[in-house]
């Protein structure tokens, strides 16, 4: 099976080699360069401001750009239709009659979209700290690059697991979600904001980024960062991608899919 998967992924990559595949992969890379420019040349007056407030705020730009922004929709538009579009093209009968063939096209698409979406995420981010002017910006790289690499896999997890139980309307329930928890519900200062991936990320940041003017009781921040230590968001992150990942296959493997129009099972 593990054959299949590479096979799978090696497919995908080599299918995403083509000329709008990469322009789309130079949109991801320049979008965070592009707002931050932007931002750092218009604020003619931010000199004259607190430096560390500029400093702060620069940073949590980065971090809304980055491992938020480009995170979940370079992985919405690559992992969500994961299973519609074999559905699609009428293939999905072929895979699904060969050994764990379904299993496998699932998981070798998930890791394409996330080792897909990384680098212009990185290259991104790598562009985009130097124009923002923040105080230490190796730090700050270091910091939201390990974000990039949590955020990815965990959103696309989530489209992933999405895509599969809702194969037909895969696109749309995964915007309803990103807008409703990661967009609304996260800054729900509630235990329910707990339960999204943003809230984790943004805690992290926060502690990694020594973004302290926030990390305050008077602001209001410690119901939207928590007082956990880092390590409790990590491992939450990581048992919680491959908790969605693999409740995706057993989702794919108990169900069976149609490819008629008038129907999602």
């Amino acid at each position: 099976m593990i054959g299949s998967v590479v096979a799978v992924f090696s497919f995908e990559w080599k299918r995403a080699l083509t000329l709008p595949r990469k322009a789309w992969w130079l949109v991801l890379a320049a979008f965070p360069v592009f707002i931050a420019g932007l931002v750092r040349f218009t604020a003619v007056n931010h000199e004259n401001g607190p430096e560390g407030l500029w400093r702060h705020l620069s940073t949590w730009l980065l971090f809304a750009l980055v491992p938020m922004l480009v995170a979940m929709l370079g992985t919405l538009l690559w992992t969500t239709p994961a299973i519609s579009s074999e559905l699609e093209r009428r293939s999905w009968v072929y895979l699904a009659v060969r050994p764990h063939g379904a299993t496998a096209v699932l998981l070798g698409k998930y890791l394409a979209a996330v080792t897909w979406v990384i680098p212009p995420a990185l290259v991104g981010l790598t562009i985009a700290v130097p124009l923002t002017g923040t105080g230490d910006s190796w730090r700050v790289w270091r910091a939201l690059s390990g974000l990039v690499f949590l955020s990815c896999p965990a959103y696309a997890a989530i489209y992933l697991l999405l895509g599969v139980i809702f194969p037909r309307r895969a696109m749309v329930v995964a915007v309803a979600y990103t807008l409703v928890f990661e967009l609304v519900v996260s800054f729900i200062p509630a235990v329910i904001n707990k339960m999204t991936v943003q809230y984790r990320l943004r805690a992290l940041a926060a502690n990694w980024c020594d973004l302290n003017v926030f990390n305050t009781r008077e602001s209001g921040a410690m119901a939207l960062i928590g007082t956990e230590p880092p390590w409790h968001h990590i491992v939450t992150l990581v048992c919680l991608t491959f908790v969605l990942v693999a409740a995706a296959v057993v989702v794919l493997r108990a169900r069976e899919f149609s490819s008629s129009a008038d129907s999602d099972t």
